[in-house]
C-alpha cells in the first residue's frame, strides 16, 4: 500500500508540469482504485478476518502448525468437533478449538462452515440434545434403581411373604381345632343326650320299685304284725300249708330281689349322675377351648387380610409375593419329579388307562375357570393351572380313580392332595380347607376328597387344579369336559 502511494506521488511529480489538471485527477483516481484492488487481492492471497463457525464432519481431521500437508499434526479433531475459524489461506483454515489454534485444509467434505443462525439453531439442538440426556440418564439410573429393587427384596418383604404363610398355617391349625372341638362337642352333646334319657328311665324305674317296696313295706308290717305261723297254722289242710309255705317265700324272695334292684340302680343313678357331671364340665371345658380357638382363628385371619392387603397395594410386596410363589411353583416341581421315581404301582384302573379319557373328565369342583393370577389381575405365567372359584367348604371330587401320593400342608398352595392315575399320570387339588384322604389311599373316580378353602390363597376360595404327566404340567382345561 506504501508502495502503491509512493508510485502516485511520483507519477503526479512528473505531470505535475502539465497544465490540465483534469487529467492529472483522472489519472490519481485510477491509481487510487488499482491499489484498492491490489491490496483486497493481497488480502485474500495472505489471509482475511473470518471469525467464523465450522463443524468437523469427516472422523478425524489433522490439525497442522502451518499450512501445509508435509507439516505434522499438533492435533487431531473427532467427527462433530466444533472450530472458530479465524481466516482462509487458499485452500487452508486456520481455527481454533479449546484455545489452541492450527490450520486444517478446507474441503466442505472435511468441515462444514455454518453462520450464526445456523449456530443459534445447533446450540439450541444442543441443549436440547443435552437436556434429552440428562433425562435419559435419570431414567436410567431410576430404571436401573426399580430393576435392582424388583430382583433384589430386603429381609424385611421375604419375612412378610413367609409370614403370610406361618400366618396361613396357624389359621388353618386353628380351624383344624375348631373343627376338631365341634365335632368333639356334638359327640359329647349325644353322650350327655343319652345319658340324660338313660338317667330318666332309671330314676323313673326306681321310683316305680320304691313305690311297690312301699306297699311291700306295709304288707310285711302287716304280716308281722299276724305272725307268719299263724298264716301258715291257718292251713285247710297240707297241701295248703305247703302251698301257703312256697308262696309265702316267692313272694319275700320277689321283695328281697326287687330291695336288691333297687339299691343297685340307686348306686347307678348315682354313677350315672357323676358322670353326666363330668361330661357337662368336659363340654364347658371344651366350649371354652373352642372360643379361644375361634379367637385366635379370628386374630390370625385379621393378620392374614391385612398381609394380603399390604401385598396388593404395595408394588415391591406384590413382585416379592411372586417371587416366592415361583420358588413354590419350583418346589412342587421337584416334589412332583421326586414322587414320580417311586414304582408305577397303578398300572390299570375300572375305568380304563387314564390318558383315554383326555376331554371327558368332569370337573373336580362346581365352580367358575379361570387361568391361574396372582392376586392382582395378571396372569402368573409360572403356574400351568387354572383356578376353579368356589363356595367354601364345597366337596372337591377325584376327576379319576387313583392312589393319593400326597395329602398334607404345601407352601404357597395350602393344604394339597396329589392323586397317581397310572401311566405317569396325576392331578393336584390345592388350597383346600379339609382333607378327607391320606397318603396311601385308594379313590375312585367322582370320590369327595376335600373341601374348598383358602389356604395358601391371596384371592378368596378357590382350587388349584392341575394335570401332570411324567412330571410336567399339561393344560387341564383339554382333559375336562368342554362346558
Amino acid at each position: 500500500m506504501v508502495r502503491l502511494f509512493y508510485c502516485s506521488e511520483t507519477i503526479f511529480k512528473r505531470i505535475n508540469s502539465v497544465k490540465n489538471s483534469h487529467f492529472i485527477l483522472l489519472v490519481f483516481v485510477i491509481f487510487i482504485v488499482a491499489g484498492s484492488i491490489v491490496f483486497l487481492h493481497s488480502d485474500v492471497a495472505v489471509g482475511f478476518q473470518s471469525n467464523e463457525t465450522g463443524i468437523v464432519t469427516v472422523s478425524r481431521l489433522n490439525v497442522r502448525p502451518e499450512p501445509g500437508i508435509d507439516k505434522a499434526p499438533i492435533k487431531i479433531l473427532e467427527k462433530g468437533s466444533k472450530v472458530t475459524i479465524l481466516t482462509h489461506h487458499n485452500n487452508w483454515l486456520k481455527i481454533q478449538h479449546n484455545s489452541q489454534i492450527g490450520y486444517v485444509r478446507y474441503r466442505k467434505s472435511y468441515i462444514r462452515i455454518i453462520y450464526d443462525k445456523e449456530i443459534e439453531n445447533l446450540s439450541n439442538v444442543d441443549a436440547k440434545i443435552k437436556t434429552a440426556k440428562q433425562k435419559a440418564e435419570d431414567i436410567d439410573r431410576k430404571l436401573e434403581e426399580q430393576e435392582s429393587a424388583l430382583q433384589t427384596f430386603t429381609k424385611k418383604e421375604a419375612a412378610i411373604i413367609n409370614s403370610l404363610n406361618e400366618t396361613d398355617i396357624a389359621l388353618n391349625n386353628a380351624r383344624k381345632r375348631v373343627s376338631a372341638l365341634r365335632s368333639d362337642l356334638a359327640l359329647l352333646e349325644t353322650d350327655i343326650q343319652e345319658a340324660t334319657y338313660a338317667f330318666n328311665n332309671l330314676r323313673q324305674r326306681i321310683k316305680t320299685s320304691e313305690d311297690y317296696a312301699s306297699n311291700r313295706l306295709v304288707a310285711v308290717y302287716k304280716l308281722n304284725m299276724l305272725g307268719k305261723m299263724n298264716i301258715l297254722a291257718s292251713a285247710e289242710s297240707i297241701n295248703d300249708f305247703f302251698q301257703r309255705k312256697i308262696t309265702m317265700e316267692h313272694i319275700l324272695a320277689y321283695d328281697g330281689k326287687i330291695w336288691g334292684d333297687l339299691v343297685k340302680n340307686k348306686d347307678k343313678l348315682q354313677q350315672m349322675l357323676d358322670r353326666m357331671n363330668a361330661q357337662k364340665t368336659k363340654k364347658l371345658l371344651l366350649e371354652t377351648d373352642l372360643n379361644k380357638q375361634i379367637g385366635i382363628m379370628s386374630n390370625e385371619n385379621e393378620k392374614r387380610l391385612k398381609l394380603l392387603v399390604d401385598i396388593q397395594s404395595k408394588k415391591r410386596l406384590g413382585l416379592a409375593a411372586i417371587e416366592a410363589l415361583k420358588q413354590t411353583a419350583a418346589a412342587l416341581d421337584r416334589t412332583i419329579q421326586f414322587l414320580n421315581q417311586r414304582p408305577n404301582k397303578i398300572k390299570n384302573t375300572s375305568h380304563g388307562v387314564f390318558s383315554s379319557f383326555k376331554g371327558l373328565l368332569k370337573m373336580p369342583v362346581k365352580g367358575k375357570i379361570s387361568r391361574h393370577d396372582n392376586g392382582q389381575g395378571k396372569t402368573a405365567n409360572f403356574k400351568t393351572g387354572i383356578d376353579i372359584k368356589a363356595d367354601r367348604g364345597e366337596p372337591i371330587r377325584s376327576v379319576y380313580d387313583g392312589e393319593i401320593l400326597f395329602s398334607r400342608w404345601f407352601k404357597g398352595y395350602g393344604n394339597m392332595i396329589i392323586i397317581d392315575h397310572g401311566d405317569r399320570f396325576c392331578t393336584v387339588y390345592a388350597h383346600a380347607e379339609e382333607l378327607f384322604k391320606t397318603k396311601g389311599d385308594y379313590v375312585e373316580a367322582g370320590e369327595v376328597i376335600a373341601t374348598v378353602g383358602d389356604t395358601g390363597s391371596m384371592i378368596g376360595p378357590k382350587l388349584y387344579f392341575e394335570v401332570r404327566h411324567n412330571g410336567r404340567p399339561v393344560d387341564p382345561l383339554e382333559w375336562l369336559i368342554k362346558g
